[in-house]
C-alpha cells in the first residue's frame, strides 16, 4: 500500500505547531512566576522621581531651596526604608532558619538592599553638590525629622482613636470614662533652645544656637493686639517699667542690709554670752582655790 507524501509533511506541521504552542505557554508562565518572585521590595520612589524631575528642567525660576528640599524629602523617604529593611530582615532570617521562605525571596532582599545602598550614595554626592559636607549631616537631619513627623502623627492621633472608643462604648451601652488629663497643645515650650548644623563652604560644620521663648512671643503680639486702643496706654506701659525695676532693687539691696545688721547682732550676743560665762567660771575658779 502506497504511503502519500502528504503524511510526513502533516506529522512535522503538526509536531511543529505543538512545540511552537507548548514553547508560548511555558514562557507566558515562566514570565508570571518570574514577575511574583522577583517583585521590587519597594514599588516606587516618587520622591526621587520629583527631584530628578525638577534637575532635569534646568530652569532658572527654580530656586536652589526648592532642590534642597526636594533632596531632603528623599533622603526622608530612604530613611523610612531603611528603617523598613532593618525590621524586615530579622524577620526574614528567623523565616529562613525555619524553611518557611526560599531562596528567591532572601535574594530579592539582597538586591534590594544593594538598590537601597546605592541610592544613599546618590543622595550624599547630591547633597555635596550643593554644598561641600551636606551630605555627612543630611541622613541625621533628615532621621530626625522622620521621628518628629512620627511623634506628630501620634500625639495628634490620640483624638481620634478616643473618639473610636468612645462611640464603641456607645454601641455596647457600656459607661464612657472622663478623661482625667487635659491633653495640652503641641507647642515648644518657653526658653528651648535648638541648635542647627551647618555645613560651611570650607567643609567645616558650624553650630547655631536659637533661644525660643514664646512668652516672649505672646506678649510682644499682644502689645501688638491692643495697639488699636489709645497710643497713650501703649506709651506709658514701657515708662512704668523702668521705675519698677530701681524700686525692686532698692527693696532688695534694704532687705540683704537688714540681715546683715541681724547677723552682726546676734553673732554679738553670742559673744558676749560667752565672755560672761568666761568671767563666772574664773570667779569660780578663783573661789574654789581660796
Amino acid at each position: 500500500m502506497a504511503v502519500s507524501i502528504l503524511a510526513p509533511v502533516a506529522y512535522i506541521g503538526t509536531l511543529v505547531i505543538a512545540l511552537l504552542v507548548f514553547s508560548r505557554v511555558y514562557r507566558k508562565r515562566k514570565a508570571v512566576a518570574f514577575e511574583k518572585t522577583n517583585t521590587p521590595w519597594f514599588e516606587s520612589h516618587p520622591e526621587r522621581d520629583v527631584y530628578q524631575t525638577l534637575v532635569a528642567a534646568q530652569n532658572d525660576q527654580i530656586p536652589e531651596e526648592v532642590l534642597k528640599a526636594a533632596l531632603l524629602s528623599r533622603a526622608m523617604t530612604d530613611v523610612r526604608r531603611i528603617i523598613r529593611m532593618r525590621d524586615d530582615k530579622q524577620a526574614l532570617a528567623v523565616l529562613a532558619q525555619k524553611g518557611s521562605i526560599g531562596d528567591e525571596t532572601m535574594t530579592n532582599f539582597a538586591h534590594a538592599e544593594k538598590e537601597l545602598e546605592a541610592e544613599i550614595l546618590d543622595v550624599v554626592s547630591e547633597a555635596n553638590t550643593y554644598r561641600e559636607g551636606w551630605g555627612q549631616i543630611i541622613f541625621p537631619t533628615a532621621s530626625e525629622m522622620v521621628a518628629h513627623l512620627k511623634h506628630k502623627e501620634i500625639y495628634y492621633g490620640i483624638q481620634a482613636q478616643r473618639q473610636a472608643e468612645v462611640e464603641a462604648l456607645e454601641k455596647a451601652g457600656k459607661p464612657i470614662p472622663k478623661p482625667t488629663i487635659e491633653m495640652p497643645p503641641l507647642v515648644t515650650p518657653p526658653g528651648t533652645t535648638i541648635q542647627v548644623q551647618a555645613a560651611s563652604e570650607g567643609g567645616q560644620h558650624s553650630i547655631t544656637t536659637m533661644s525660643i521663648n514664646n512668652a516672649e512671643e505672646e506678649s510682644s503680639e499682644a502689645v501688638e493686639g491692643d495697639g488699636l486702643g489709645d497710643s497713650s496706654t501703649a506709651s506709658s506701659q514701657p515708662a512704668k517699667q523702668p521705675a519698677k525695676q530701681p524700686a525692686k532693687q532698692n527693696n532688695k539691696k534694704q532687705a540683704a542690709k537688714a540681715k546683715a545688721t541681724a547677723a552682726k547682732n546676734k553673732l554679738a550676743a553670742t559673744v558676749a554670752d560667752e565672755d560672761e560665762e568666761e568671767e563666772e567660771e574664773e570667779e569660780e575658779d578663783g573661789a574654789d582655790e581660796a
